[in-house]
């Protein structure tokens, strides 16, 4: 057969496939349909999504409509007219204190006191904690250090016994169950007398290299709580009040996380001291620190020329009543509605703006075009430069001990988003990360990362001149890389974006002593919210996978990470969303684009610590043995340090620093290693609490006189506080 021939049959082949197809369209079609639905059942997943904006509706409806019920009958009950007038003081409370007495009265008035003394309760084994308690305490009071050590090595776990459990903290506003603030006091005061405990004459002594491997070990057993602030914009000034909050009750984790507005905050926290940050941030008075710029500048966004700006007294009044946030946003100067032709470029993407922005001016009679965009991201650069300081990843850690890691994501189709720190990055400046890790898209340009060399000189860390965007936008909480990195298993989260109430349980109400319908109903909407991410993340995979569409397998998605990522943390884990009781989510999503006033700033903060002072009973039940064994780790290195120390090996390290002086800092010269490894280093505020020894729980004392301990009493509470201990007086 020659070639016209096979080409006859090959047409006549063809022709009868097409024709066999077209017959059989209608069916092909059907049947492909069929196996669509049958394997990936998008009419399903559509149903449940529809499902899951009806319930969402539905509650925040719901609760809307009992709040205001709530409030009615309030009017007609003596009782409940009380409880609103506490609550109502409650917002206005200006000191925790005042905050944790007013809890305390409406505690009373709704008998969660009788539950707090109570100690029996579903939700956690009273009766192994009251034995644990039992165990320990008569340890200590045989002075057995050896068998107390062998019980804390391997019995003190976080979530041991169910002490984490939500319900737990969700009660009672002034605490929760007394026995399990009693178990972590005696738990502290356990170890602290391992740490402290001075043998008498005809004891064994332990040495002080034995106790820091067992303090070491059950350390990193224990694990560690990292802080995340997320993205928000404008609305990540309110993490400021968060870290306010903590850091008052000395509860401020050392490892902190940001990403996008979380980012800057975290940055500037990092930089300071704690003295510093009380008088730059939580009092806006300024300082001149070394490397920092005095007063803070908080127009982020470049101010607008605006035609419809209100007069000082006006803008005052609108400020003052919160009566229109509508009005408050449209008279702001941040641009967002205030200038026509930066509302006008935010429609387009960046890469049309030029000529956008030439059509807005032929239209408007305008015959020079300009070019917004890059006179924004210069202002912004400018102002994360004032606020945060020249400093590096390293010089940051080594003179203030946090660790601060900063999240960006890389400007190309195939990096993951990276992780900065003093170990990844140790010589990135760290204002740039915070810039390029606040680029929104659509607001500023891309910006890369600056290093600092030996001689001080900045450049590009990139040869490439590699960018990077908004890293908020595919990790916006990097849970993982924290805990694979610095040993992570517990998280407090301050959540100010506007959408992640919507995309994730925010806006729902998921504590057990809520109505049991109600709570079946938010039980299903949290199964339909999982349910369609996890769709939407299976299907980006599977169209990614090596036997589909091999060359996306290697890309990364923006908007299947927007939607998909974890914008909050586990049930353990601690969550929260600063604004929440300051503002609506509407306003908030108004908010977005904003420059505050040095007055709402500070109401910012206000506000954000007031919603933090709700956690703090938690937070202190989660973190008090973690902040504990920190505390004599740095105790028992000082003795080491102290003790061979010499003054032959004082020059040594003196000559060493000197001639190192000139070079940008190594993990070899950081201050940081020199004191035994950099999770080992604290900041000035817990260096002199391990200076100072033990904090005291009232149980014992660690002297040499004790030849008894039989007549102390076990304290109740926190350092035997009982009710009060979450007042100022009982922190850590």
């Amino acid at each position: 057969m020659d070639y016209p021939e096979i080409h006859q049959v090959a047409e006549a082949l063809l022709e009868e496939v097409t024709n066999l197809l077209q017959n059989n369209a209608p069916f092909l079609k059907k049947y492909v349909a069929e196996v669509i639905e049958f394997v990936f059942v998008p009419k399903a997943i559509a149903r449940q999504v529809a499902l899951a904006i009806l319930l969402e509706t539905g509650v925040v409806t719901v609760n809307q409509v009992l709040a205001i019920v709530h409030k009615i009958y309030s009017n007609f009950s003596s009782r409940s007219r009380l409880i609103a007038q506490l609550e109502k003081q409650q917002k206005e409370a200006t000191s925790q204190d005042e905050w944790m007495d007013l809890a305390e009265q409406i505690d009373n008035i709704q008998g969660n006191d009788v539950w707090r003394t109570e100690p029996t309760c579903p939700l956690y084994e009273s009766d192994r904690i009251s034995s644990r308690i039992d165990e320990l305490v008569h340890l200590m009071r045989r002075r057995d250090v050896f068998d107390l050590m062998f019980t804390l090595r391997g019995g003190i776990a976080r979530n041991k016994f169910g002490l984490l459990h939500e319900g737990l903290f969700s009660k009672a506003l002034a605490g929760t169950k007394v026995l399990v603030e009693t178990y972590h006091n005696i738990v502290c005061t356990s170890l602290e007398f391992v740490c402290d405990n001075v043998p008498l004459p005809d004891d064994e002594s332990i040495p002080t290299e034995a106790k820091l491997a067992f303090f070491n070990e059950t350390r990193h057993m224990y694990g560690r709580t990292a802080l995340m602030l997320s993205g928000g914009a404008a609305l990540g000034f309110y993490h400021v009040g968060v870290v306010k909050a903590l850091m008052n009750n000395g509860l401020l984790p050392r490892v902190l996380s940001g990403a996008s507005a979380g980012s800057i905050v975290c940055a500037m926290i990092a930089t300071r001291t704690n003295e510093e940050c009380q008088r730059d941030l939580f009092e806006v008075k300024g300082t001149h620190a070394p490397g920092h710029s005095g007063k803070l500048m908080l127009k982020f966004f470049r101010p607008q020329k605006n035609k419809k700006r209100l007069s000082i007294e006006q803008n005052q009044h609108l400020h003052r009543t919160r009566e229109n946030a509508i009005a408050e946003v449209l008279h702001n100067d941040a641009g967002a509605f205030a200038d026509g032709k930066k509302t006008w470029q935010l429609l387009f993407p960046v890469g049309i703006r030029k000529f956008t922005s030439t059509v807005y001016d032929i239209f408007t009679g305008h015959k020079r075009a300009q070019d917004v965009l890059m006179n924004d991201t210069e202002h912004f650069r400018e102002c994360c430069r004032a606020n945060v300081g020249n400093f590096t990843f390293q010089e940051a850690f080594d003179r203030t001990g946090r660790i601060l890691n900063i999240i960006v994501s890389p400007q190309n189709r195939s990096d993951p988003p990276r992780l900065l720190n003093y170990l990844t990055a140790p010589h990135v400046l760290v204002w740039s990360a915070a810039v390029a890790s606040s680029s929104l898209p659509g607001v500023f340009e891309p910006n890369k990362l600056l290093v600092k060399d030996a001689d001080g000189t900045e450049r590009s860390e990139s040869a490439t001149q590699a960018s990077f965007i908004d890293g908020s936008m595919e990790q916006d909480l990097p849970m993982q890389q924290l805990s694979e990195m610095f040993n992570i298993n517990h998280f407090i989260i301050s959540q100010a974006n506007p959408h992640a109430v919507v995309l994730a349980s925010f806006g729902v109400d998921k504590c057990v002593w809520t109505n049991r319908f109600m709570g079946v109903v938010t039980g299903i909407l949290l199964f339909l919210k999982r349910q369609a991410k996890a769709w939407v993340e299976n299907i980006v995979e599977s169209v990614g996978g090596q036997r589909i569409a091999p060359m996306w397998d290697t890309r990364r998605g923006f908007f299947k990470q927007f939607f998909t990522q974890e914008y909050e943390g586990r049930d353990i884990d601690i969550s929260l969303i600063p604004w929440k009781s300051h503002r609506s989510l509407f306003s908030a999503m108004l908010h977005v684009i904003y420059n505050p006033s040095d007055d709402e700033f500070m109401e910012w903060g206000e506000a954000a610590e007031r919603e933090t002072w709700k956690y703090i009973p938690k937070i202190k039940s989660h973190l008090a043995v973690e902040m504990t064994l920190d505390r004599c780790v740095q105790q028992l290195r000082l003795r080491l340090l102290n003790r061979e120390s010499s003054a032959s090996s004082k020059n040594a390290t003196d000559e060493l620093q000197q001639s190192m002086s000139n070079r940008v800092p190594s993990f070899f010269t950081s201050a940081s290693l020199v004191n035994m490894s950099g999770l080992g280093i604290t900041d000035r505020h817990n260096l002199d609490h391990a200076l100072d020894g033990s904090s005291g729980n009232g149980l014992h004392s660690h002297r040499e006189d004790e030849n008894s301990d039989d007549d102390i009493e076990v304290p109740v509470g926190w350092r035997g506080m009982g009710l009060r201990g979450n007042f100022s007086s009982g922190s850590l």
